[in-house]
């Protein structure tokens, strides 16, 4: 049993009952769907499951949006703006406005990275026009404005109207603004399927030769992935590249325990949807 998905399901349902769930109610409604040997150790799964919340309660604190007491889950008032309520319907639910999976999460992502790394970011993945930002030249103007070793764009025009493979730059800069500073470069994965050739699917260098020169060589660049779901100590491995480092639910939603209001009617309205997801 996946107990890392189970827990996630007990979290959603649990959100749209808006009511405790105790282990005893998990336990027999784990009995009722398991059969042979695994309905016998329904209570054991049922307990492991609980032991996993319990974790997951004492690494977010009050940015998790629940309280777990060992025997119940019960929603707290972070219920009502909580992107750790976002990341899990990111991974459940199927009907995702267009643009939640990408500017709605990576807006967060950059601002946990930013955070993370004391520097200031620039949301570069697509679709990166904003109502500020219509023209790739400008976009790539406020990268070379935090890394001013880049000199000036050399391009006007994203690659087949997309993007430069990287969705995030975090820049932390000293005062003077001049290397070395740490850049960091990262790459949001939305879905479960696809998240395993996401991080360094394309090259950090393809994105800095949109620039006159490259920063590679002045300062320490590192790469970063984020996915809205949990990376087990496995899924680290697979993207423990050198100089890189991951960014699950758990590390972007410390830091950003907040969403947009969008997002949480999105989530309001998709309450039904939530409890017809089945615990396995």
């Amino acid at each position: 049993m996946n107990i890392i998905n189970v827990a996630d399901v007990v979290e959603l349902r649990t959100w749209a009952n808006d009511k405790p769930y105790s282990v005893s109610a998990l336990k027999e409604d784990l009995e009722a769907i398991l059969s042979g040997d695994d309905a016998d150790r329904a209570e054991d799964y049922a307990q492991h499951v609980f032991e996993e919340l319990e974790r997951r309660s004492l690494l977010l604190q009050e940015s998790y949006p629940f309280g777990v007491d060992g025997m119940t889950i019960t929603p707290t008032d972070r219920k009502t703006n909580s992107s750790y309520l976002f990341c899990l319907g990111l991974k459940f639910i199927r009907q995702v406005p267009e643009g939640f999976r990408t500017r709605e999460f990576e807006a967060i992502v950059k601002e946990a990275a930013e955070d993370y790394f004391r520097g200031k970011g620039v949301r570069i993945g697509a679709k990166w026009k904003t109502g500020e930002i219509t023209d790739y030249g400008h976009l790539l103007q406020l990268v070379s404005d935090l890394i001013p070793d880049l000199g000036a764009p050399t391009r006007n025009t994203a690659p087949n109207g997309g993007d430069g493979g990287w969705d995030v730059v975090v820049v932390n800069n000293f005062a003077d603004q001049t290397s070395p500073r740490i850049i960091a470069l990262g790459n949001c994965a939305r879905g479960r399927t696809d998240w395993l050739k996401k991080g360094l699917e394309t090259a950090p260098q393809f994105f800095w030769s949109f620039f006159t020169k490259s920063p590679a060589d002045l300062n320490v660049c590192l790469t970063f992935l984020a996915v809205p779901f949990l990376l087990t100590e496995d899924d680290k491995l697979r993207k423990r590249y050198r100089d890189s480092i991951s960014f699950d639910r758990i590390r972007i939603c410390e830091r950003v325990p907040s969403t947009s209001e969008a997002v949480m009617t999105w989530l309001q309205d998709h309450r039904a949807d939530a409890l017809d997801i089945s615990l396995l």
